[in-house]
């Protein structure tokens, strides 16, 4: 029976306590990487990239407990995660490595859909010893981008031949790389759009050592039924994962997510 802890953390100030607790309920097991949601270059506020704090956060009490995590992305342009690094001091704190600047290598995945892919020779080592830090947020292909979608910036830029069928692709993708740990950072959540996001104050944080059971209860959060989502369903089928088995420790605070008009017609012809 899959586990995920739902905090209500008022501010990424106190966000160190559920980190901690995160830590005592599943570890970090076997994890050296750590892998964020750094889009774009823009000011954490905004509710659309990992917020620093967290990832501070998540490096203090790696490293109180004897472990040491290196920071991998991309980013949507080839300097993205450059930028955050050392715009928000992480390059201080662990080593950082632009996945966008690394060797690519194709990689079989041999999935329904998804066959092969090219990836990053680093995220190619970090496969399963990874710890996903996605944003709780909207997206206008696959409504919402959490910790299954997170995978995708392991890929070389631009990844458009994943937009055909994506919701398989994504489970295909989940099936040759998956994380130890997720944890989803929603105090400040994404709403209206992925990139040009309305930032909503959720005051949430969750975590699970089954990524797929995480995305199913990020989505309530959101509001959304997590069946009613392609890739979640197909990877809740795909890995044995019901919703009604789902230990939940915490209290599931929803707030109403939603794409503008603008953002669900682009999801239909992009």
């Amino acid at each position: 029976m899959p586990k995920v802890i739902v905090g209500n953390v008022e501010s990424y100030e106190k966000v160190g306590d559920f980190v901690e607790k995160v830590y005592e309920v599943f570890g970090f097991k076997n994890c050296s990487y750590l892998k964020p949601n750094f889009l774009k270059f823009t000011d954490p506020s905004t509710g659309c990239i990992t917020h620093p704090k967290l990832i501070e956060a998540i490096l203090k009490v790696a490293k109180e407990h004897g472990h040491e995590l290196t920071i991998i992305e991309g980013g949507f342009y080839k300097y993205t995660a450059k930028k955050c690094f050392e715009a928000f001091g992480l390059n201080n704190l662990a080593k950082c490595i632009n996945l966008n600047e690394d060797e690519f290598v194709e990689v079989e995945v041999n999935g329904k859909a998804l066959k092969t892919v090219k990836m990053a020779k680093t995220a190619l080592e970090a496969r399963n010893r990874y710890i996903s830090v996605p944003k709780l947020k909207v997206h206008h292909k696959t409504i919402v981008t959490l910790g299954i979608k997170n995978n995708m910036g392991f890929l070389k830029k631009p990844a458009i031949y994943m937009h055909p069928r994506i919701s398989q692709k994504l489970v295909d993708l989940l099936q040759f790389t998956r994380p130890q740990l997720t944890i989803v950072d929603g105090i400040i959540g994404g709403n209206k759009s992925e990139s040009s996001t309305v930032p909503l104050e959720h005051g949430v944080m969750v975590a699970s050592d089954n990524v797929v059971a995480c995305d199913v209860i990020c989505a309530r959060l959101m509001g959304f039924n997590p069946r009613s989502i392609k890739h979640i369903r197909l990877a809740m089928d795909s890995f044995g994962v019901k919703e009604d088995e789902i230990e939940i420790e915490g209290n599931l605070a929803v707030k109403k997510y939603s794409l503008s008009l603008l953002n669900r017609l682009f999801g239909r012809f992009i």
